[in-house]
């Protein structure tokens, strides 16, 4: 009975085998074909995100050259915004593989110079071409934005975007800021000795109390009858505190920059004084292709020699001097509540020697009040200059006047004797150097004096020649006119 009731109970199992397995494939392809369905959409929806993807990187990589190459050409003028919208423009019309393209390179973007705004900060505001050309001085940032250009450019015609996502997701844009990363000033500080930005010097052209073509001490300034000049550090990062140490500031000698982008105008700067220069003459030497073993201060490649080495001593150096300076700087001067030199005073002290107003002319030659325009940056060119026939003039009572047997240069092409390129006023950088023209000018921050405790009030800057290398106790610099601060950016970046 036990046999015939467990018989009973198998053969029907085995007859509804069959059916049941049925049911469990219909149901498993029923949930292949569902998973199918799933996958295939996902599959879909990550080509359809790839391609917003792609599209975007497509068009941050064409923000990202526009903005570059627009920023590169601003200069606090409004030639630099017309420049600026060139070389964007330029951008769109260059032929493969430098256009800026999208669609895996198939089709160019359309230009519009609405695409391209300027402003003071990376964070703006920012103004139209048209409003940047009328005030310029300060636009120094780019923002680029594709959004602003003509055409569909980010549109991507999806399959299932639209379907999970709202139908904005089916477009994309791409927006780039750049602008400079630094000033090429080197962070020593003097006082200017005047506080008119240009003055009329009996017919010459005078900047802060400085005149072109003329030698200063630069350790030996300052706008009080003090027993010693001073100096300062100017601390080359933005919003950081006075630097007191030498190695601190030494990477920013070697190279003359600082990793600020803002010098003049309003609000002020950290200084600290004196400038250490016993500790950092060497990392000024660099210029000079003078490399100290012992320390190695400067790098070679960071921070070249000039392309011209001579030093221009007034002992000897000096050989289109008739006569012989008797110091490497015009005389120090103790007069009008200042402590600066025979040159300061609209007429020199009577008594005064050629001897005295040291080497002249080296790097820079003196410019006639006459040719500066109110309100105009200095012509690209320079301006016009006077002839050593003036010397007379000039710097009367002294009347210094050029050597007969090697005269100060006459070429136009070449008219100082730092510009020559050889003969006795040259002298070539040291083998497998690296050289860059101009290294030897430093280009220095004039503060308003005096400065009280550690902020200071940046009122130009002021390009000095080294006419010879610094020792630990002097540094002499011939003037060499203003720079305007947005003609002095380094390196342009990208900005977040």
């Amino acid at each position: 009975m036990g046999r015939i009731h467990a018989a009973a109970c198998a053969n029907p199992i085995r007859r509804r085998g069959p059916r049941l397995r049925a049911r469990q494939a219909g149901a498993i392809a029923i949930m292949c074909a569902a998973s199918l369905i799933i996958i295939i959409g996902f599959l879909a929806l990550a080509l359809d995100l790839s391609q917003l993807y792609n599209r975007k990187m497509e068009l941050q990589n064409a923000a990202d050259s526009v903005a570059l190459a627009a920023a590169h050409e601003l200069n606090g003028t409004g030639a630099g915004i017309t420049k600026a919208l060139q070389h964007a423009s330029d951008r769109f019309s260059a032929p493969p593989p430098g256009a800026v393209t999208y669609q895996y390179g198939n089709r160019t973007l359309n230009w519009s110079a609405d695409a391209v705004m300027f402003g003071e900060t990376p964070a703006g505001p920012w103004l139209g071409a048209e409003e940047a050309r009328t005030r310029p001085e300060r636009l120094l940032y780019v923002n680029v934005d594709t959004d602003r250009l003509p055409g569909n450019h980010g549109d991507i015609a999806t399959m299932f975007v639209q379907i999970f996502f709202n139908a904005r997701a089916t477009s994309t844009n791409a927006s780039a800021i750049a602008g400079r990363s630094g000033l090429r000033v080197t962070p020593l500080g003097i006082c200017a000795m005047r506080d008119e930005a240009h003055r009329d010097h009996g017919g010459e052209l005078e900047e802060y109390g400085f005149r072109r073509g003329v030698g200063y001490n630069l350790l030996d300034l300052d706008r009080s009858a003090a027993t010693t000049g001073r100096t300062f550090v100017v601390n080359p990062l933005a919003g950081g505190a006075p630097i007191t140490n030498a190695a601190t500031i030494a990477p920013f000698v070697c190279t003359g920059t600082m990793a600020m982008t803002r010098l003049t105008g309003p609000g002020s700067v950290t200084v600290s004084s004196p400038f250490p220069l016993a500790s950092l003459y060497h990392h000024l030497n660099s210029r000079f292709g003078l490399y100290n073993a012992t320390t190695a201060p400067c790098d070679a490649r960071t921070a070249p020699s000039d392309a011209n080495v001579m030093a221009y001593n007034h002992n000897g150096g000096s050989l289109w001097m008739l006569v012989q300076p008797q110091a490497q700087a015009a005389k120090l001067l103790i007069s009008d509540g200042r402590r600066w030199t025979i040159a300061g005073p609209d007429q020199a002290p009577a008594g005064t020697t050629a001897a005295e107003f040291g080497p002249l002319w080296s790097y820079a030659r003196a410019v006639p009040y006459s040719a500066y325009q109110s309100g105009q940056p200095e012509p690209a060119a320079g301006y016009a200059t006077f002839g050593t026939s003036a010397w007379s003039t000039l710097y009367a009572p002294g009347r210094p006047a050029t050597s007969s047997t090697t005269p100060y240069p006459a070429d136009a092409a070449m008219p100082t004797p730092y510009l020559q390129t050889s003969g006795s006023f040259f002298g070539n950088p040291p083998n497998n150097n690296k050289f860059v023209r101009h290294r030897r000018v430093l280009n220095l921050p004039l503060l308003a004096c005096p400065v009280v405790g550690n902020s200071a009030t940046v009122l130009g800057i002021g390009r000095f020649f080294m006419t010879t290398p610094a020792t630990s106790a002097s540094l002499y610099g011939e003037f060499a006119g203003l720079i305007p601060e947005q003609s002095l950016g380094t390196h342009v970046v990208l900005y977040p």
